[in-house]
């Protein structure tokens, strides 16, 4: 899987531009606050995912602008394909191959990318939000059963937090919430199966990326802490009976206190809860480990190369760390934004463009 061109109209500060990657690396530079960021999210949302900048769509809209047009090129399923996407106050709507407009999510999986950004780093000790999120953005392009589920789940889930708010005040609140608690097990069964086959899937790969990086000294280890199953028999009457079990906690919170949106991933590295003891360079390991074990699954998934969106993340890394990087690229198409191109050009036979204030060329 390659992006092979891609033209941009009113996204953010870039008013018009025209993208020739590489079909290998690709290096995009310049000063920070220019629109290097802006080009890959452009890139990556054609995977039919929000931005993984977590930003509202009217925001990625040039100011004073109505919409905003992406059209690309790109190779998949052994064949060259076309989208044009666009964003709106209708919302993100894409068509693939001159077909019908639809939601850009209903072609999540076509068209696949790995993204690594200084954000990911605050995995290992953020809240537990980014790592589902994390989980989340890559089985949604993996699974169009997944994005289904969450829809659903999602969906039910701020309707049941919306009654819970006024719960005390709703003559039929219980009846209403038995409801939606029968359809949140059902639809929790699907999503919970998935990230922990993915999460296992995840620690099998991760391991030997953190071992190699740290020189086998230290051990990764991953886990998916479910809220509703404690093994892997997802049985949805059981996961009923536990969301039952909260209501009373849920009712004095105002919101659903168990479930997939509750829920971790557990991470330790030698055998310590990773977001209380890991170092800064410990920190920087495990989620390099993370980003290449996600790429080698789309790899194996998908039985093609994924396309990585390296933003800004080698001058988060120590020399060691970056060299380790780049020399796991693999065959993948690596679109890489950074200040200085020279340590990429040095490693790699890169194509380099520079970006300010929103216009791009090629270098």
């Amino acid at each position: 899987m390659r992006l092979i061109s891609e033209k941009i109209l009113n996204f953010r500060n870039i008013a018009s531009a025209e993208f020739v990657p590489s079909e290998t690396v690709t290096v995009i530079c310049g000063e920070n606050g220019q629109g290097k960021t802006n080009l890959l999210e452009s890139i990556f949302l054609l995977s039919g995912a929000k931005s993984f900048r977590k930003v509202k769509d009217r925001e990625m809209i040039t100011k004073e602008e109505e919409f905003s047009v992406i059209d690309a090129l790109f190779f998949a399923g052994q064949r060259e394909q076309s989208f044009h996407f666009t964003i709106s106050d209708k919302g993100r709507r894409a068509s693939l191959n001159h077909g019908s407009e639809q939601k850009a999510s209903d072609f999540a999986g076509t068209f696949c990318c790995v993204v690594f950004s200084p954000d990911h780093l605050e995995l290992v000790k953020g809240t537990p939000s980014e790592r589902r999120r994390f989980l989340d953005t890559a089985l949604c392009q993996l699974s169009p059963r997944y994005l289904n589920d969450l829809r659903n789940y999602t969906r039910l889930i701020q309707q049941k937090n919306t009654l819970l708010k006024d719960a005390r005040g709703i003559a039929a609140a219980f009846d209403i919430l038995d409801i939606y608690d029968r359809q949140l097990a059902d639809n929790a069964v699907g999503i919970s199966k998935a990230r922990r086959a993915f999460v296992g899937q995840l620690d099998l790969v991760s391991r030997e990326a953190y071992a190699s990086i740290s020189g086998k000294w230290e051990e990764m280890e991953l886990g998916y802490q479910s809220t509703l199953f404690d093994s892997g028999d997802f049985d949805p009457e059981e996961a009923y009976k536990r969301i039952l079990a909260a209501r009373t906690d849920d009712i004095r919170a105002g919101f659903s206190t168990v479930g997939p949106h509750r829920d971790d991933l557990d991470m330790k590295i030698n055998g310590d809860p990773a977001k209380i003891y890991a170092s800064q360079g410990q920190q920087r390991t495990a989620v390099l480990a993370l980003k290449l074990a996600e790429a080698e699954l789309f790899r194996q998934k998908l039985e093609e190369e994924p396309i990585l969106l390296l933003d800004d993340v080698l001058s988060e890394l120590d020399g060691y760390r970056q060299e380790f990087l780049l020399k796991r690229l693999g065959r993948s198409q690596a679109i890489i934004t950074c200040c200085d191109p020279n340590f990429v050009e040095r490693q790699t036979d890169a194509k380099v463009f520079r970006m300010h204030r929103g216009v791009l060329t090629e270098e």
